[in-house]
């Protein structure tokens, strides 16, 4: 189901029996009202946008229906979620605590992540250039051989520093690629943020929030701490463990998405602002829902890891990630992380 959206043309949500009406304006300057009516039932989750008009009344209900209620900037940066109370497993975050200096179970959770990551970096290359002249093939290929060497190193690494090392070297050769596949009246020649130079990078840098977003509640409800990570530094305010979860799916899901939406026009440069003040791009307010479609659409498309094998989509592949945790620190070696096929 698709999310509920609520951003700052809304007016007020009121809770009417089994359903919410969202009274929005019409149209942005113009004081003409429009009303929506959303039961309950088709909502699985909210997502709160700059500082939208909802009553303490409706976020307790949406927290006694289950429903998780997500909070970000009208900029995109993530502030943080209400979710019902089902992080209820303590034993499971004690066990957690103890584990968080064992330095080799980090090291090895890291190195599976770090190598997944630089894998499905490639794999997106590798799609992205099938339909393109045989005059990237070269480039490609050349690409090709740079991941897979670093992906062997970070398999390899020693400590948390050289991975870092690794990872941050395999970025740089992924990012240089694929800027080729943007189009040209929105290009991408750098990954940059805080705050994004470019309307490429705002909407890069807004769509990994929101994914940030889904992978702290999965790893919440399994009862975990979002910020005592392995890969990432654990450190005040940081969703650690989350982040390190959201780093083999940047490519797949997000940059993917990205791409999609800005070469079929979806979205497009009119569909960003210039904010003087921060020297930054932004998404518009008005174009939050057209991309919460496709990015629905993106979370829920059935694929299947291997042929006639079973389907899944990314809200799967986010929970099998934390179950995947789970069983590392349960001391199985039989787990590893979502690998693009």
């Amino acid at each position: 189901m698709p999310p509920l959206i609520l951003s700052g043309d809304t007016i007020s949500v009121r809770l009417e029996s089994k359903h919410l009406e969202v009274i929005r304006w019409a149209e942005k300057g113009v004081k003409e009202e429009a009303r929506i009516k959303v039961p309950m039932i088709d909502i699985d989750r909210v997502v709160l946008i700059g500082r939208p008009n909802v009553s303490i009344a409706v976020l307790q209900r949406l927290m006694l229906e289950g429903i998780p209620s997500y909070f970000l900037t009208s900029r995109g940066r993530w502030i943080g979620s209400l979710t019902p109370d089902n992080n209820k497993n303590a034993f499971r975050r004690i066990h957690q605590f103890q584990l968080s200096g064992n330095k080799e179970l980090a090291l090895e959770i890291a190195r599976k992540l770090v190598r997944v990551k630089i894998k499905n970096s490639r794999r997106v290359l590798q799609r992205l250039s099938a339909n393109r002249q045989a005059t990237s093939n070269y480039l490609q290929q050349k690409v090709d051989s740079e991941l897979n060497g670093l992906a062997d190193k970070a398999e390899a690494a020693e400590t948390v520093e050289s991975l870092r090392g690794y990872e941050g070297m395999a970025a740089a050769v992924y990012f240089s690629r694929l800027g080729c596949f943007f189009p040209d009246d929105v290009p991408f020649r750098e990954r940059n943020r805080r705050p994004p130079k470019d309307p490429a990078n705002a909407l890069m840098s807004w769509t990994y929030t929101v994914l940030l977003g889904e992978v702290e509640g999965a790893v919440r409800a399994h009862g975990l701490d979002a910020c005592i990570g392995f890969l990432h530094d654990i450190s005040y305010g940081t969703p650690s463990l989350a982040l390190d979860l959201m780093e083999p799916l940047r490519a797949p899901v997000c940059d993917l998405l990205v791409l999609n939406m800005l070469n079929h026009n979806i979205l497009k440069k009119e569909d960003f602002r210039f904010d003087a003040e921060h020297d930054a791009y932004y998404l518009k307010d008005e174009s939050h829902r057209t991309f919460f479609t496709s990015y629905e659409n993106a979370m829920t498309r059935r694929f299947s890891m291997e042929k006639g094998g079973a389907h899944t989509d990314f809200r799967k592949v986010i929970n099998d990630s934390v179950i995947a945790v789970l069983h590392a620190m349960e001391g199985r070696q039989d787990y590893d992380f979502f690998i693009m096929p």
